[in-house]
């Protein structure tokens, strides 16, 4: 039984192969793509806040922010979230303007903040959300749910890929004369065949690309994890080399 190293796969996973060495040129090889999907239900949130000071004065701008900020820390707070739950993001003070009679007009200095909110309780979730919304000084929005153990989660949707190559690659043997399989390499991105380029016509031997279909994965091109229907869908796919004889 082969096994994959637990980590997220971001970078390429570790090949594995049988042989050392090069690959003999009147050997076979399948060449599989196949896709895993774990679903589960989301235990945490993260939603984003921006605050805003417009004043005449920088002073009286960045006191005024300074005050909302403190202010809005506090209550995040008696929601009984951690301060390291509470990100400040983005930090900005710019000069105010608005068009008046086809006239830009100064209107004072525009300090800004932007923080990242994670509840981990989604059970506080509405309140939360609910009381800070109706609060006039603050913007609030980008809410997205997602779950703590996403290592975990990515790690068995790679188990599932591999899981589904093997079906596939069953499948495709009882249309070929061969009829055993052992992996040569596998990997999260596209890896290269191990037979030698082909010289003639005589030579050629053949690799089979086939992908496993799964829901929602087109839709979620270059995205890894997504929210439908109140479940985190995560989502991988692994390249995986057969030798059969």
């Amino acid at each position: 039984m082969y096994k994959i190293p637990v980590f997220v796969a971001l970078l390429a996973l570790a090949s594995c192969q049988a042989n050392e060495g090069r690959i003999d040129s009147r050997h076979k090889t399948i060449m599989i793509k196949a896709a895993g999907e774990v679903e589960t239900v989301p235990d945490m949130a993260t939603f984003r806040i921006h605050l805003s000071c417009l004043k005449p004065t920088i002073g009286a701008s960045k006191q005024c922010l300074v005050d909302k900020s403190n202010a809005l820390h506090k209550k995040l707070l008696n929601f009984n979230l951690y301060p390291k739950d509470i990100l400040t993001t983005s930090v900005d003070l710019q000069k105010g303007y608005e068009w008046r009679n086809n006239s830009r007009v100064f209107t004072g200095y525009n300090s800004a903040t932007t923080l990242i909110v994670t509840v981990k309780n989604l059970d506080n979730l509405d309140r939360i959300y609910t009381e800070l919304i109706e609060n006039q000084n603050l913007e609030i929005g980008n809410l997205v749910y997602s779950h703590s153990k996403l290592d975990s989660l990515k790690n068995e949707a790679y188990l599932k890929a591999l899981r589904n190559s093997k079906v596939l690659a069953d499948r495709l043997l009882t249309e070929l004369p061969e009829k055993k399989k052992e992996i040569l390499k596998i990997g999260n991105v596209a890896i290269s065949a191990s037979l030698p380029e082909p010289r003639d016509a005589a030579q050629q031997d053949y690799a089979v690309y086939e992908q496993a279909a799964t829901v929602g994965v087109a839709a979620q091109a270059n995205r890894s994890i997504s929210v439908s229907r109140g479940t985190v869908l995560v989502n991988a796919d692994l390249f995986v080399e057969y030798l059969i004889k």
